[in-house]
Order: C-alpha cells, then sequence, then structure tokens
C-alpha cells in the first residue's frame, strides 16, 4: 500500500482540496481515480514520489503526492 496524498484544484471531501489515502498502486498521469464524498471521477496530472531520506519533511508521511482534475469523461 503507497500512502498518498492527492491535492486538487476543486473540493474533494468536506470542502477541502486535499485528502490522504492508501492506494494499493501507483497511479500515472492519464489515469482516473474515483474519489471524495461524491465519488466524482479524476483525472490524474501528476505524481511525485517520495523518497524517503532524512531531509524531506514528509518522510513519515506520504509515499506519494498525486495532482487531480475533476474529469471531463
Amino acid at each position: 500500500m503507497f500512502r498518498t496524498q492527492i491535492n486538487s484544484n476543486a473540493p474533494i471531501v468536506k470542502g477541502s482540496g486535499k485528502m490522504m489515502v492508501e492506494l494499493p498502486f501507483i497511479p500515472h498521469a492519464g489515469d482516473n481515480l474515483m474519489l471524495g464524498d461524491s465519488q466524482a471521477l479524476w483525472q490524474v496530472v501528476k505524481v511525485t514520489y517520495i523518497i524517503h531520506d532524512e531531509f524531506h519533511p514528509k518522510r513519515d508521511f506520504v509515499d506519494l503526492v498525486v495532482e487531480v482534475v475533476l474529469s471531463e469523461d
């Protein structure tokens, strides 16, 4: 499982554009994910892998940061 921070340009859950989830896979740009309160379809636009070393501030919290936008499909 990959601890993932998901950031969006619109509210995903409870009015926030950010949520934390555990994903069993690594999404890629162009993939679609069902997320949030309304289970809307979101498109992945960017994935950032977190390198777990002593210098990274989020090393204890997340493995991936995924940026999404509302899918137009």
